[in-house]
């Protein structure tokens, strides 16, 4: 299955099907890295990475263009989240958050807080914080790498929330 990025050029991405889950976590972290090194935005870079590697994961245009102006710490000072930290919990709120036919569920709004605050674990641990210019400070600016290791973190969490690769729950 191809993605065609809005604003990013040609298709960029696939999947066969056939992977298993640890191999579709890898994928999603060759292809971070690959989509930043190649196109930049991290936030996008992050949610294509995971929407091309993850069978759980559906092509969702809307949940890419949002990501558009997240990159870079969503500022001039870089002093809000990192964008591959916020474009991974924008995919992990679209598989696991509430919509908005169930805006009471407040189940589905805490776990998908429960699963970004253990992505956030993963980059306090690795980065010291989620804020961007911190993130950048400790990867030497090797925002190739941080969007890697996201896709990557991010992956995992999410696959180990669906259970023989099914799709999102209703």
């Amino acid at each position: 299955m191809r993605l065609a990025v809005a604003g990013a050029g040609p298709a960029i991405g696939s999947t066969s099907g056939q992977e298993k889950p640890p191999a579709q976590a890898e994928r999603a972290r060759t292809l971070g890295r690959e989509y930043m090194t190649k196109y930049g935005n991290c936030a996008q870079c992050t949610i294509a990475a995971l929407q091309d590697s993850l069978e759980i994961a559906p092509k969702n245009e809307a949940v890419f263009l949002a990501g558009t102006g997240l990159h870079g710490g969503a500022s001039a000072t870089g002093n809000a989240s990192c964008g591959a930290f916020t474009g991974a919990g924008m995919v992990i709120g679209s598989l696991r958050g509430r919509s908005r036919e169930k805006l009471a569920d407040r189940d589905a709004a805490a776990l998908a807080g429960k699963l970004v605050r253990e992505l956030s674990g993963k980059f306090e641990q690795t980065y010291g914080s989620v804020v961007c210019k911190d993130v950048r400070a400790k990867a030497e600016k090797n925002c190739p790498e941080v969007v890697s290791r996201a896709a990557d973190w991010a992956a995992e969490i999410l696959l180990a929330q669906f259970p023989a690769g099914h799709g999102r729950k209703s």
